[in-house]
């Protein structure tokens, strides 16, 4: 009997900082472009950046929302 805290649990925290260090850093590239680029191109980028963001974070949820740690691990 394991009476501590899941293998899982370890994952979905591991998960969720690489989450949090993904929207720092692409807010950081976001902010940079909008802010100092000049003219109407850095910001068609960002907005390219910013699309392309969130497909790979929605696309990221449903691969680790289907993806069952259990089998992986034993």
């Amino acid at each position: 009997m394991n009476a501590g805290i899941p293998i899982e649990i370890f994952f979905y925290i591991l998960v969720g900082i690489l989450y949090v260090a993904f929207w720092v850093m692409a807010f950081v590239i976001l902010y940079h472009l909008t802010r100092f680029g000049v003219g109407v191109q850095p910001k068609k980028v960002a907005a390219a950046f910013l699309l392309g963001a969130v497909t790979l974070f929605c696309a990221s949820i449903f691969l680790i929302a289907s993806l069952d740690i259990s089998t992986l691990l034993s």
